[in-house]
């Protein structure tokens, strides 16, 4: 069965479920009030998004500490209130410039603070870092990759461009790696979770990147791909993702180095409904070509409402910066023999 057909199926059969609910048939409940599918799965279904203010690793200036005082954290809600204010009243400050909301999760936060949200302040949280292990907070890159990181931010945006291969995977509409699929994202990072018996479903909007993930008992394939080879299994109300196989991609250009698979990744991920509106996505990151030991983060992921869509993601469509930054390249090249 070829891989869309198998995503139909998935959504097909997920939309008869749903529909079955809206014609008047209950879902089961656990004792923990757990939602469940009609087949008897916790219920992830919908569409979600991380709206922390909570950036991936921890700022220098929290050095040694996991948790903010009340104190901080009041002031940083102020802060997120008066940002939120500010895009709604189309304040320029708010919605002009790389760092309008300050330590963003996606580096140099290239889309400014416009295309963040939803007009909502982000929520605040004690914790200084998403990164729980190792508990400086920090990414333990191996020194190889934390030259190439460095590399990487110095050149990105910045050129010169020689070839399409030069700009990073997101800049050439590929994808920012399945690592921060669940929670990063420009646009915001927006995941539908749909479900049908034996099968898992989560489409990201950005790049319209898609993950089918079988809940069977089946094991691992043999074949290797961008996105590598997912298989689930519930933990009680947890379900947990086991990810290998993936490509060997580490020689593109990405931007953001821990987001970049080789063979050797392997990625565990949980999916945990802590209450209605709550995912806890943890994800523990092992891979030698990057780092020097496996790493954990957690990330709470907001339920938006039922209402909430996806949308195709057109970006080969409309992405004329990648000829234009060849075009730009070649032009100053002709200009510098003159």
């Amino acid at each position: 069965m070829s891989y869309r057909h198998l995503v139909l199926r998935a959504l097909t059969i997920a939309a008869a479920v749903l529909f079955a609910g809206c014609s008047g048939a209950s879902l089961a409940t656990s004792s923990t009030t757990t939602p469940r599918t009609a087949w008897g799965d916790p219920d992830l279904q919908g569409v979600w998004r991380y709206e922390g203010a909570i950036p991936l690793e921890r700022p220098a200036r929290l050095a040694g500490r996991a948790a903010l005082t009340e104190q901080e954290v009041a002031e940083q809600q102020e802060v997120e209130k008066e940002q939120a204010a500010k895009r709604l009243a189309g304040f320029e400050g708010a919605v002009v410039g790389r760092r309008s909301v300050g330590e963003s999760p996606i580096r140099g936060n290239e889309y400014n603070s416009f295309w963040q949200d939803h007009g909502r302040p982000r929520q605040v949280s004690t914790r200084t870092s998403l990164v729980v292990d190792p508990a400086d907070g920090q990414l333990p890159y191996t020194h190889e990759a934390a030259k190439a990181e460095t590399r990487a931010a110095a050149r990105y945006g910045v050129g010169p461009y020689e070839s399409y291969l030069d700009p990073d995977t997101g800049e050439r509409c590929l994808t920012d790696g399945v690592t921060g699929m669940m929670w990063q994202g420009p646009n915001g990072g927006h995941n539908r979770i749909v479900q049908s018996p034996g099968y898992v479903t989560i489409l990201h909007e950005e790049y319209r990147d898609r993950r089918v993930i079988p809940v069977d008992g089946r094991r691992h394939g043999a074949v290797r791909q961008w996105f590598g080879d997912a298989v689930g299994r519930w933990e009680g109300d947890t379900l947990v993702v086991d990810t290998t196989n993936f490509l060997d991609r580490t020689n593109y250009e990405w931007a953001n180095i821990w987001t970049r698979p080789s063979e050797s990744l392997h990625l565990i991920e949980r999916f945990k409904r802590l209450d209605a509106a709550t995912l806890e996505y943890t994800i523990t990151v092992e891979d030698p070509a990057t780092f020097t030991r496996p790493w954990t983060a957690v990330i709470p992921i907001s339920k938006l409402s039922d209402d909430t869509q996806i949308y195709e993601y057109a970006c080969h469509e409309g992405n004329y910066a990648m000829p234009n930054l060849l075009r730009g390249g070649r032009t100053d090249a002709a200009r510098a023999k003159r």
